[in-house]
């Protein structure tokens, strides 16, 4: 038993041995390489870093976000990140997009839970940036401060002397990259989707050929909705009994720059009282304050741009588990009615939408062949 006991401390005090060598040798190597003036060890800089697209899809007057198209292959972070070299395609300089301007940025989380539009506001602030700026993680952003006063939009045919053309200088203790000939072709303003209705060449009203006299439009989703008088299922986009519906976002005179309003229209434009929609929740409808329901519309205090943030909420399509998500907003109208029967009928009329220009706002809905039909059996 004694020489167990003693094998033990023997193992335990070369261990305690080999601990001490170990600490001793690092902090001789360490002070060697300030002795002796060595390097720190570089970082690594790989020469097949890149962006896996060239051109960086954008519309003008809003947030353009091109995130998760820099491949490091491995590269040390940090990294500095800077746009160097703007140019028109023929060689005259495009610096005009690098101007600074005041953008709204974020300072605090933003969770979807926020009680008044104030609350919202006071997790944002104004800041002078860039119009095109790249982010440490080497993505690249066109701010909402880029509009066509600076950038000309692009043309149904675009010329290599039109477009700009920037390259991205990359940066570490070990060394420098240079990543040429990104490019940027925005178009023009779109300030809502769905944006069927727009033509995004020259921001008049789409026609389904140019020059022509028929005009695009937006078309909400429905289910569960007769059509008064025929009794026949609405569609959005059915004719004939099934009826046509179309969807307007459009802004509206006066106002604080801060609202939005719902708004329902029988076949002969006559508004269609909201409280018809008698289930509709409303207080979870939008991100929304004060509401005012009158006889003709629903109005809501917001912030914009709707959503806010591209961030899942209860008020974004798909809810907080779409994890993608939190890029349109969606609303929901439903009512309930008697059918044959006595059977209970629900009636809903549904819409994905984003704004993307502060304003006073109204959505539309169009009932424009055939009413639905909101009485019981």
């Amino acid at each position: 038993m004694k020489d167990i006991f003693k094998l033990t401390n023997v193992m335990h005090n070369i261990l305690k041995y080999k601990v001490v060598l170990f600490l001793t040798l690092m902090i001789a190597f360490s002070g060697c390489r300030k002795i002796f003036d060595l390097p720190d060890e570089k970082s690594y800089l790989s020469t097949k870093m890149t962006y896996a697209i060239s051109e960086i899809p954008a519309t003008l007057g809003r947030v353009n976000l091109a995130q998760g198209i820099f491949n490091a292959d491995n590269s040390s972070f940090p990294m500095t990140f800077e746009i160097i070299n703007p140019r028109f395609g023929d060689g005259r300089s495009a610096e005009d997009m690098l101007v600074k301007k005041p953008v709204l940025v974020w300072t605090a989380e933003y969770t979807g839970n926020e009680k008044s539009v104030a609350e919202i506001d006071a997790k944002r602030k104004v800041e002078e940036r860039p119009m095109l700026e790249v982010r440490s993680s080497g993505d690249i952003v066109l701010w909402e401060s880029a509009t066509s006063e600076v950038f000309k939009p692009r043309d149904s045919v675009s010329y290599p002397q039109d477009i700009r053309y920037f390259d991205v200088k990359v940066k570490n203790s070990g060394g420098t990259r240079i990543m040429k000939n990104l490019f940027i072709n925005p178009y023009r303003e779109r300030p809502y989707w769905p944006d069927a209705d727009i033509n995004w060449f020259n921001g008049k009203p789409n026609t389904t050929t140019p020059n022509g006299s028929n005009l695009q439009h937006n078309f909400p989703n429905i289910y569960g909705m007769k059509g008064e008088g025929t009794n026949d299922d609405l569609q959005a986009n059915g004719g004939g009994l099934k009826g046509v519906v179309y969807t307007y976002i459009r802004k509206v005179p006066g106002g604080t720059g801060n609202s939005l309003r719902f708004k329902f229209l029988d076949k002969d434009s006559v508004a269609i009282n909201p409280a018809k929609f008698n289930e509709t929740k409303w207080d979870q409808l939008v991100h929304g304050f004060n509401k005012e329901q009158t006889a003709e519309y629903v109005k809501f205090d917001v912030a914009y741009p709707i959503p806010v943030a591209r961030i899942p909420t209860r008020f974004t399509s798909g809810g907080v588990n779409n994890v993608g998500g939190g890029g349109s907003a969606h609303v929901e109208f439903v009512y309930s009615r008697r059918g044959f029967g006595g059977f209970k009928e629900q009636g809903v009329i549904s819409q994905d939408f984003a704004i993307y220009e502060k304003g006073d706002w109204e959505v539309v809905f169009h009932f424009k062949t055939v009413n639905p039909k909101f009485e019981d059996e």
